[in-house]
């Protein structure tokens, strides 16, 4: 593939629905705690759980995908030096079909870690010019769940929080009530 020619769909789901996706998913591609790049998976599909004021990305050419789950308030991750350089191992930048998605952060108004990692993945991944989807929460704490599937290039957000209003809304508007900044990549869209 010289260009990227492919839509990643982004979907909000119901709890129960993402439980279910999960178990088609080998446990081992799960990116678990404690939430350093050490934890991070590259598979054809990709899950977290218990997002809240973390930063999830996932970097994805359509087959495959390195998904990072990464805590701001440890110390092993304050320099987002060693994450840049881990990312510079695992990925190359040099590919025209890389996309990726960057969700997660909260606000707190006498911390700013949270929102800082999440922009150090957003400059960062423009600076290597990958289209990049955003989705950066505000003031509802609630732990959101996200998996990438491969097979039809597919990130599902799941939260109990949001599981009242899917079906009920948009799904655009089902997303900002955890993610008040939302911003696509050319390449992906929000669907049902």
């Amino acid at each position: 593939m010289e260009n990227i020619t492919f839509t990643s769909l982004i979907r909000p789901v119901r709890s129960s629905d993402f439980i279910a996706a999960e178990k088609k998913v080998s446990p081992r591609n799960f990116v678990k705690y404690p939430w350093t790049v050490n934890e991070s998976i590259n598979a054809s599909s990709a899950y977290t759980k218990d997002i809240v004021d973390c930063t999830m990305c996932g970097i994805t050419d359509g087959k495959e995908v390195l998904m990072l789950h990464i805590c701001p308030t440890m110390d092993k991750n304050s320099d987002f030096k060693q994450i840049k350089d881990f990312l510079l191992k695992k990925i190359n930048f040099k590919s025209k079909n890389l996309n990726a998605v960057v969700l997660g952060a909260k606000y707190y108004p006498d911390d700013k870690r949270s929102f800082k990692l999440f922009d150090n993945f957003v400059k960062f991944l423009k600076s290597k010019k990958v289209p990049t989807t955003m989705l950066r929460g505000g003031e509802i704490y609630e732990p959101v769940n996200v998996m990438y599937k491969s097979q039809n290039d597919e990130w599902i957000i799941a939260s109990k929080y949001l599981d009242n209003f899917i079906y009920k809304d948009q799904p655009i508007n089902v997303l900002k009530r955890i993610f008040p900044e939302i911003k696509l990549s050319v390449f992906d869209e929000i669907s049902k």
